[in-house]
């Protein structure tokens, strides 16, 4: 799969990388997507402009420069620099996209600063977001210097997605070689452009492309077939998708780069959860099931109406005697089983990592320690200097102080819970990163945050968000960067400029994002409420929704009672993987060898809010690529796979910006716009 992509070339460590361009349009591309998407964020029917843009578009940019800027030589401070240091390099290109892809989502808290703003406690200024997203976003990158040697040098670190940048990036660069890769730059184009042109159908003309539910077209007045058919509001079965945003979404990622192993465990945990144990745990009306839908994350009273948590609220903490006489929360049993589940899910992957990959970790932590007691460093990337540690040092002390200041100053976090939260993001970053750089998929532990401080910290919404805001995303900074500094090792990147490129795009991109936050909160009238619309803020609703079960209400009320069996579901996760690993050693040649429990549980904490049709179509595709065709036309699949993803990526992600702009007021009606499951959000009592 590596070879595929990255090709045996000699690096050129003379090659520009760190350039006045890099700077230029780094800085111009961050600020573009971080403004779209913090605009988009706050919208109805928001959209994500991705990195493939960037790449896309950074090519003819950084030609343009290398043809127009000066190649005067300057001096400063004894250091002689240039605008224009010749042609447009690759490791330009990627640098400038690494630069961009801290801007390619919004900041955690962000959201944060919405739900305090509208709904719970007092409003966070400025500064306060400025300093807190830059302790979020910055403080886990402080930590990629622990783990570089367990998740970055090894080659069976594979990191897939990597792949795909790889691949996009070469067959790019390939361009300005006429005589190179002339089929593979014919087929990029060619597909990217037929990407880009059918988005416009299942995007606006004929959007039941995007689901076509089948059972519910054969019984659309049986409520039953609504609700397992439905995608959107149901369970997905026999749901087909021809649109390529479904295919590869930013759920699963794209089935072409994600080897069938790790697709088949994804596939066999959705269909155990979503097709086995939910209907089974509905029909039967465990837990009341049958008088809430089957399938949605609306919070219920213990009539069926919609839970108004305002009524249990005072001065954005929970009223204790306003909770008595409102009564009880009550959710779909898709979504206890969720939680079930992501419970499960904890214990599992750590034990996992303990039987699975427990000696390797410890040979190679044996083998780290040695070095630095003899003073010998690990392998670097070709000729060039590795990141100091006290870099990462000097960060971690910087957004520490940041960190506690921000939390004492704000009243955001006490200051044993902000030392409480990093030391959790520590510990789970390399059992997470494992299964990450092997599989493609990283395994969400933001509900581990929220019941360690709902237990904490009963009745506070806010010390809630903000543990897991630098419990979880933390973890997750960890992980971007850990995937860039492997990006660039495949693309022989200096890495002190790519860490230096990180680090820049990351505060440009908070800044950015807070300042159209601000500006919208500020100038659109009723923005965040129905009457706003479009600007009805969809997902600081959910985190607001999020907030309440464990914030406000808290694990003690919402599964202390008639939900407290679902804890039995850690004790669950710990001895799972025991059977499978014993099997992988009494048969190493059997299936066994490919069964991962934490990747067949990766999705859970999507639901219930991702489309249930996502995941089929996902392993349909990969078995058509990463199977059938790797298996019987190897040498195609070798040349064209990843470059026929990012074609699809790039086209679709062209296509979604220019027809939003362009259709968003054409309102379009007829059949192939309707919904076709009337049924599938209601009970069935």
């Amino acid at each position: 799969m590596v070879d595929s992509a990255v090709p045996d070339d000699v690096d050129d460590p003379d090659m520009p990388s760190l350039t006045f361009r890099v700077l230029v349009l780094g800085i111009v591309f961050t600020c573009g997507l971080a403004f779209t998407n913090a605009y988009y964020w706050f919208r109805d029917n928001p959209i994500a402009l991705g990195i493939p843009v960037v790449q896309l578009l950074s090519l003819p940019a950084g030609w343009l420069l290398a043809k127009f800027l000066p190649t005067h030589k300057f001096r400063f401070c004894g250091i002689s620099w240039t605008m224009n240091p010749g042609p447009f390099t690759i490791k330009e290109h990627v640098l400038i996209s690494v630069f961009a892809n801290a801007s390619t989502s919004t900041v955690y808290a962000l959201e944060i600063v919405v739900v305090r703003r509208f709904w719970i406690g007092a409003p966070l200024s400025f500064g306060a977001g400025v300093l807190l997203s830059l302790t979020s976003q910055l403080l886990g990158y402080s930590f990629c210097g622990l783990f570089h040697r367990f998740l970055v040098e090894p080659s069976t670190m594979v990191w897939p997605s990597t792949l795909v940048d790889v691949s996009l990036f070469r067959t790019l660069q390939a361009a300005i070689k006429p005589m190179q890769q002339q089929n593979t730059n014919r087929i990029f184009w060619l597909v990217m452009l037929a990407s880009f042109a059918w988005y416009f159908v299942p995007g606006w003309i004929f959007p039941t492309l995007t689901m076509l539910p089948i059972l519910c077209f054969a019984a659309p007045n049986n409520i039953i077939a609504n609700q397992l058919g439905d995608g959107y509001n149901g369970l997905g079965m026999l749901a087909v998708s021809l649109d390529w945003s479904t295919i590869s979404s930013s759920y699963t990622g794209s089935p072409l780069a994600t080897p069938w192993f790790a697709a088949c465990n994804l596939f066999g945990g959705f269909a155990i959860m979503m097709w086995i144990i939910t209907p089974i745990a509905y029909y039967s009306n465990a837990w009341d099931a049958r008088s809430l839908p089957i399938y949605t994350s609306d919070l219920f009273t213990t009539n069926g109406s919609i839970y108004d948590v305002e009524m249990v609220l005072q001065n954005g903490r929970l009223d204790p005697a306003a909770y008595e006489a409102y009564g009880p929360m009550r959710m779909s049993v898709q979504f206890l089983i969720m939680y079930g589940l992501c419970f499960m899910g904890i214990t599992c992957l750590i034990s996992h990592v303990v039987l699975f990959h427990g000696t390797d970790l410890w040979h190679t932590a044996c083998s780290v320690c040695q070095d630095v007691r003899h003073g010998i460093r690990g392998p670097a990337e070709g000729a060039y200097n590795q990141v100091p540690i006290y870099w990462y040092g000097v960060l971690f002390v910087g957004t520490l102080a940041m960190g506690l200041a921000g939390c004492q100053g704000y009243d955001l976090l006490p200051w044993y819970g902000f030392l409480l939260a990093i030391a959790i993001a520590v510990l789970l970053t390399l059992p997470v990163g494992l299964i990450e750089a092997v599989s493609n998929f990283q395994y969400g532990l933001g509900v581990i945050t929220e019941l360690i401080a709902g237990y904490i910290w009963p009745g506070e919404p806010t010390y809630n968000s903000s543990f897991k805001m630098f419990g979880y995303i933390t973890m997750r900074q960890t992980l971007l960067l850990t995937r860039d500094q492997k990006l660039g090792r495949y693309m022989r990147l200096p890495p002190r400029n790519l860490f230096i490129c990180q680090i820049a795009g990351t505060v440009v991109a908070a800044l950015v994002q807070l300042g159209v936050a601000f500006w919208l909160m500020d100038s659109v009238p009723d923005i965040c409420t129905p009457e706003g619309a479009p600007f009805t803020c969809r997902k600081g609703r959910l985190f607001y929704a999020t907030m309440t079960i464990w914030g406000v209400l808290g694990p003690q009320r919402q599964f202390g009672g008639k939900y407290s069996a679902l804890y039995w579901m850690f004790l669950a996760g710990l001895a799972l993987p025991v059977p499978v690993w014993l099997l992988r050693r009494r048969f190493p040649r059997s299936f066994w060898r490919h069964i991962n429990l934490p990747v067949a549980m990766t999705l859970v904490g999507y639901f219930p809010n991702m489309p249930t049709h996502n995941v089929a179509m996902f392993t349909l595709f990969c078995f058509i690529f990463n199977f059938v065709l790797l298996r019987y036309r190897h040498a195609w699949w070798h040349q064209y796979n990843f470059v026929l993803t990012a074609a699809l990526d790039t086209g679709l992600a062209i296509s979604g910006i220019i027809g939003y702009f362009a259709l968003q007021s054409v309102n379009i009606s007829w059949w192939g716009t309707q919904k076709h499951c009337p049924l599938s959000s209601l009970p069935i009592d």
